[in-house]
């Protein structure tokens, strides 16, 4: 559970240092703080599909058998 605690500081480190309010005045998350989640979210998904696309795109261009090497 510490992880999580850290990666949350970093993240509203971070929209801070963008100037983006990450708390209001009773500490709730804050509308900004909400959408920058949501952006950060969506970017990580397709960066994860994106991957899993190319993986298995190479996977499937693997022969399934391979030459005899040369005779020298």
């Amino acid at each position: 559970m510490p992880v999580i605690h850290h990666l949350r500081f970093l993240v509203e480190l971070q929209l801070n240092l963008f100037g983006v309010q990450t708390r209001d005045d009773r500490g709730a998350v804050s509308t900004e703080m909400a959408i920058a989640i949501g952006v950060f979210v969506a970017i990580a998904a397709a960066a994860g599909i994106i991957f899993m696309a190319k993986a298995t795109s190479n996977a499937n261009n693997i022969p399934d058998t391979v030459p005899p090497p040369a005779a020298p």
